[in-house]
């Protein structure tokens, strides 16, 4: 009793921990301990008994501890010397009131640092080309520290010394800054033009298939002769095509929405980049001033932050409010608020959901009752009924399945958290909806929420089983209500996330007829680790066709499934995974023509499927090599293909997938030049883990010669699938972050969205000129001029008035009147000397 006391104490305290905030948490801690304190009292007064000094102490330190926590939330009144000039506070009063309130604030509450504000809130594709603020700050305290301590005089010139060594390195922030957001301004100009022109494409086509429509009813309602009747035979193809420009016009549009609710994030995502540095500026040289006890930051400030196109800059705000302008008029046809609904942006800093947060800490603690509960069942059917045999492995072959499913599941949660916490940006990597995305909260929640599913369904299948009560109908109806979980077309679980996981599904089981992005081929390496699951779907099918298993305690197979017939099925489900990701490598070649990588990844997949071939001749012919187990000959060959195949699989996880053991490493020895993680160490470890579990597979050659292991080998095999997923679950980390490093090279903050209309469509639509959009930025880092080399796009409209004009004049674009305007004040900033004399300010103003 005592034992079960103290674990339910326990647990109580962890599913507080859980499902509370902190701070209910530690509210909820001192009111147990105060009513504790009101007890003892009422002890002594009501029912007269003694005390003890321990506890007499014990209570005041609840009470001085609990009245100390709650006295950082009073406020204070503010005192009005209007209404009462007599009863003001004296100046020292008010200073001794001002000092409380300054103590309560910085001991209660964590004073943010700017240096971890940026951190937080920059945008991490684009973190190299902000300003490096730690960096300038620990340049500042080096030369602080190092200045004379007792010479004021030496201690002032050895400041005014170094200020053109910081001053050099804050141009060359500077520099950096301006020419980053001048390419991206121009990029993005390039970029709204396009999409003004595909929105007046679409009205003019709009207007152009009106008409014809009219015409055709008019045509048709006037006259039946047959001239006219052959007319209408003439220009019946042309309505044909009507019909695929509405299909067409629908797509587009879609796409059109897409791309400017993506671009007006980019924006968003350049103003926060203005913000940022231009905050980070005044910050350092503000520390700047007040340890040099100078004011040349402040006037450095003045004449070169405060003018810098970066922060002068409007182009961002005017292109923030037409985007919006143009959305509202012309996608949402006035309806603003539907409009900025599409256009929300989301929190920079990703914000969890209170009623998550609470949701799992109960589902946590439901399975932290769960199991030992579980354990307490299995123990009292061993005591009380230890004759009674369990058909324990039908029951791990129906239930490891899901519980391999529901634990990827929750160990993608703790990917995503560690993803979010360390910038690696899933949500452009998986190219899903910033807007509307689940955090690792929610996958967790999912996770644990079938976790205390899966552990109810056992539960009551071993108590079924004790009751000789329909057992194996518990796992039946778990697989059933799992598979509806994800397939219910109710607007219940996440619908939308389910919808899209479903359709990437779809992608990767049709993947030779489809373009393969990275989140099909990732989700189809997720299914590579769980081959099990195949493996067991042959055994569930021939399980449940057979009827009597269900309301019987045994189980037994039909002729299909057992011996040869049962190994080529349990093959075939086994290779479909490798055949998935086979077909996506030979699809990225026929759109890429790359031999390298995509063949000889290929190639790596291929070595699975012949792994899989020659495990499953070694299995067939067991029974014939019972007694000489040394004398099969696929043994052999079974161990030669899955050295090969474990061997290639090392070398492409390490030095493909993640980018490893590369020449530029310098400084992270046998990694790559750039890594995100916070300690190497992590990199090591996770390699050594890899290749060992890569080649774990070995103990099945020694359980092969054991016929003790033997006997437990669908226990060992489902250990070695969930070692499978923990080293998937390792993986994972570092293939996204080499992804999330590509896209950082390439300074890619959103979604690439594609509207530009098919050749077939086009074709039968538009009769216009071809045009093709190439955007080369490049930044000379000598003179830090910014040229475009590009073609813009000629909108020929089906008007021969508009036709005319269109075919003789280019316009210019707002990017090149951009490119116009700030190269001229890039050259300036490069060639002038921005450093302070006593006697000169240079001045860009």
């Amino acid at each position: 009793m005592v034992i079960g006391i103290i674990l339910c104490n326990s647990l109580l305290g962890i599913t507080i921990t859980f499902v509370y905030k902190y701070a209910d948490a530690i509210i909820k801690t001192f009111s147990t301990a105060c009513a504790t304190g009101v007890l003892l009292i009422f002890n002594l007064t009501l029912f007269h008994s003694y005390t003890t000094l321990t506890s007499f102490l014990g209570a005041t330190v609840i009470f001085i501890s609990s009245y100390i926590y709650f006295l950082s939330t009073i406020q204070l009144p503010e005192v009005k010397e209007e209404e009462n000039p007599s009863k003001t506070l004296s100046p020292k009063s008010k200073s001794i009131i001002k000092w409380i309130i300054y103590l309560i604030k910085n001991t209660c509450y964590f004073q943010m640092k700017f240096g971890e504000y940026l951190r937080k809130n920059l945008t991490s594709e684009w973190s190299s080309q902000y300003i490096e603020y730690e960096n300038l700050k620990e340049f500042l305290y080096e030369i602080g520290n190092k200045a004379p301590k007792n010479e004021i005089l030496l201690r002032q010139q050895y400041f005014i010394e170094n200020d053109q060594e910081f001053f050099q390195y804050c141009d060359q922030q500077l520099s950096k800054i301006n020419t980053f957001f001048a390419e991206k301004i121009a990029q993005a100009l390039l970029k709204f033009d396009v999409l003004k022109n595909e929105l007046e494409y679409i009205e003019v086509n709009d207007q152009e298939h009106h008409l014809t429509y009219t015409n055709k009813l008019f045509l048709r309602n006037l006259s039946s002769n047959d001239e006219f009747i052959e007319e209408n035979a003439r220009k019946s193809k042309k309505f044909h095509s009507n019909r695929k420009w509405t299909k067409h016009r629908s797509m587009k549009l879609n796409d059109l929405k897409l791309a400017l609710s993506e671009f007006y994030l980019m924006l968003i995502l350049l103003k926060n980049y203005q913000t940022l540095n231009y905050n980070g500026f005044c910050k350092i040289l503000k520390k700047h001033d007040k340890l040099f006890q100078l004011t040349t930051g402040y006037q450095w400030k003045l004449s070169f932050i405060d003018c810098t196109p970066f922060y002068q800059s409007s182009r961002v705000d005017q292109l923030i409010v037409e985007v919006e302008n143009l959305y509202i008029n012309k996608i949402e046809h006035g309806d603003r608020s539907r409009a900025m609904q599409r256009l929300r942006v989301p929190p920079l800093e990703e914000k969890q959901s209170a009623k998550v947060t609470f949701r799992l800490g109960i589902y946590i603690g439901m399975i932290l009752i769960l199991i030992p509960l579980l354990i307490i069942i299995l123990f009292s059917f061993y005591i009380f009924n230890s004759s009674k045999i369990i058909n324990w492995r039908a029951g791990l072959h129906l239930y490891r399945s899901s519980f391999l499913i529901i634990m990827h599941i929750i160990f993608f949660g703790i990917n995503v958290y560690g993803w979010s916490t360390n910038g690696v940006n899933h949500i452009l990597i998986f190219e899903i909806d910033p807007r509307n995305h689940l955090t690792y909260q929610i996958f967790l929640e999912i996770g644990t929420f079938l976790m205390v599913l899966w552990l109810i369904s056992l539960n009551i299948f071993f108590v079924f089983f004790y009751f000789d009560y329909y057992p194996f109908i518990q796992p039946l109806i778990f697989t059933i209500f799992l598979i509806f979980f994800f397939i219910n077309p109710l607007p219940i679980f996440y619908k939308k996330s389910r919808i899209w996981l479903l359709k990437k599904f779809f992608r990767v089981f049709l993947s030779p007829f489809y373009h393969v992005n990275f989140a099909d081929f990732w989700l189809a390496d997720q299914l590579c680790s769980l081959e099990l699951v195949f493996f067991d779907l042959e055994f569930f099918i021939c399980f449940y066709i057979n009827g009597n298993n269900i309301s019987s305690t045994s189980s037994s197979h039909t002729f299909f499934c057992s011996g040869w017939s049962q190994i080529v099925l349990q093959s075939f489900f086994l290779l479909l995974p490798s055949w998935f990701r086979f077909w996506q490598c030979i699809r990225r070649y026929r759109d890429t023509k790359q031999k390298f990588p995509h063949l000889v990844n290929a190639g790596k997949y291929a070595s699975t499927l012949f792994v899989a071939v020659t495990n499953a001749l070694r299995r067939a012919k067991n029974f014939d090599y019972h007694q000489h187990k040394l004398e099969n000959p696929f043994l052999y060959l079974w161990i030669l293909t899955s050295l090969i195949s474990s061997t290639y699989k090392v070398i492409w996880d390490i030095k493909m997938d993640w980018g490893f053991f590369d020449v530029n490493a310098g400084e992270n020895r046998y990694l790559r030049e750039q890594i995100v993680y916070p300690k190497k160490i992590y990199y090591y470890i996770s390699i050594i883990i890899n290749v060992l579990l890569r080649y774990i597979w070995i103990i099945n050659v020694f359980v092969y010669f054991n016929s003790l292991f033997g006997e437990y080998s669908d226990i060992i095999g489902f250990s070695f699938a969930f070692i499978e997923i923990f080293r998937r679950f390792l993986w994972n980390y570092f293939r996204l972050e080499n992804e999330h490093l590509t896209n950082c090279g390439e300074y890619r903050a959103v979604r690439d969205i594609s509207i530009r209309p098919t050749s077939s469509i086009t074709n039968n639509l538009r009769r216009t000129e071809q045009t093709n959009i190439q955007v080369n930025s490049q930044i000379n880092e000598n003179d830090a001029t910014i040229t475009l080399n590009n073609e813009i796009p000629m909108m020929i409209i089906n008007d021969p008035r508009r036709r005319s004009h269109s075919s003789l004049i280019r316009r210019k674009t707002n990017a090149e009147d951009f490119i116009d305007e700030i190269n001229p004040i890039l050259t300036i900033n490069n060639n002038t000397n921005m450093s302070f004399d006593d006697d000169q300010t240079n001045s860009i103003c």
